[in-house]
């Protein structure tokens, strides 16, 4: 059974663990293997502002080990199969955020990234809206964050592993300030531009 690729790097900490059915037909069974990391110290800040609906924050990381049965024929290697992986993965991928209760899920760019050992993944981005806890901050309206999701796949000897990560776009403030919401007494600072390298550093991680 193939396992989640592992992020050790602090302060995250694995919070989630489970295996599901990604694809089933006749001809090839998928499992995903997944894991969720988290900042504690950034989780229990914003922890009122969680709708009761999605699991992870506005700031987290994702590993997926995926193993196939049967596997594929000893002359269709899974580094052979990326190309029709990947854009199947991207998809499906759009759809898994939408079903965690994210809002308005773009895709928004693909790109090669560049993996330890000469490697290679294919990275998505997405543009989603984090629903925000309308009662945390004093509002019957439901207050939305701008959020990026990034996830990479690549393949392994017997089959794929991807790993990613979503990070806020904007400032809390600047939702209050849009919404006319209360102040939580908590803030949420956007840093897309570290986030991503932790993010794509993460992900090179997990790839390791």
């Amino acid at each position: 059974m193939s396992s989640p690729p592992t992020v050790q790097t602090d302060p995250w900490e694995r919070v989630d663990e489970w295996t599901e059915t990604a694809f089933d037909s006749r001809f090839v069974t998928v499992e995903a293997h997944n894991a969720v990391y988290e900042r504690p110290e950034f989780r229990e800040q914003v922890e009122q502002l969680l709708p009761a609906d999605i699991d992870q924050s506005m700031r987290a990381l994702f590993t997926t080990g995926l193993s196939m049965d049967p596997s594929p024929p000893g002359n269709e290697t899974p580094e052979k199969l990326l190309g029709v992986a990947a854009p199947y993965a991207r998809r499906e991928f759009r759809g898994s955020l939408a079903q965690d209760g994210l809002l308005d899920v773009e895709h928004t760019g693909s790109q090669e990234m560049r993996l330890r050992g000469r490697r290679t993944a294919k990275a998505f981005q997405y543009d989603a809206g984090y629903p925000l806890n309308g009662d945390a901050l004093g509002t019957p309206e439901t207050p939305v964050l701008s959020i990026r999701v990034w996830a990479a796949i690549w393949p392994t000897a017997e089959a794929f592993d991807m790993a990613g990560g979503l990070y806020p776009l904007e400032d809390l403030a600047a939702v209050v300030a849009r919404t006319g919401a209360g102040e939580p007494g908590v803030a949420i600072e956007a840093q897309p531009g570290g986030d991503r390298r932790e993010v794509f550093d993460r992900i090179r991680e997990a790839a390791e």
